[in-house]
């Protein structure tokens, strides 16, 4: 974690490393999603289908806690450290985001243990790719209305101020 970084340009550094890393996490977490979808619009064997689904549901607890313990609190900090009042932001979207965990957690919590059943599973598969995507786009727009602001400023500092 980086936070208590008092210096705004030192707090966005350590963040945007961050946000790489997670988001690089976000895409590993898609790809096992599909390859779970796929799986099951091609065949239905039982242990291929358990094994993907066990991925599947830690690269979600993984995703969904770091961005709670980790993301969106150095998020925050950052934009403290800019002192711009853009963690207004953030108040106005993580308890939208907070929603979406409780759905992630339910499949999670259904799926991995003992998967041999298939019955629900492509509805539940349906359910979470709904609400996967709208934690996205809520999170897209956390790191636009505080890291992207936050990046052009950055950007705009002459080379002196830096």
């Amino acid at each position: 974690m980086c936070s208590a970084v008092s210096d705004p340009q030192k707090q966005f550094h350590a963040v945007d490393a961050l946000l790489t890393r997670w988001l690089k996490e976000r895409r590993q977490l898609l790809g096992c999603y599909t390859e779970l979808a796929v799986t099951l619009d091609t065949q239905i064997d039982t242990q291929v289908l358990k094994k993907k689904q066990q991925v599947l549901c830690e690269l979600l607890v993984d995703y969904v806690s770091a961005g709670h313990f980790e993301v969106y609190h150095e998020l925050i900090e950052e934009a403290e450290s800019f002192g711009d009042g853009s963690s207004a932001i953030a108040r106005e979207l993580i308890p939208s985001i907070g929603d979406t965990t409780e759905v992630i957690l339910a499949y999670e919590e259904k799926y991995a243990g003992d998967c041999g059943q298939t019955e629900g599973i492509r509805r539940d598969l349906s359910a979470l790719g709904e609400m996967l995507e709208s934690r996205f786009v809520l999170e897209d727009q956390l790191i636009a209305g505080l890291h992207a602001r936050h990046r052009r400023q950055i950007e705009h500092l002459a080379p002196a101020d830096r």
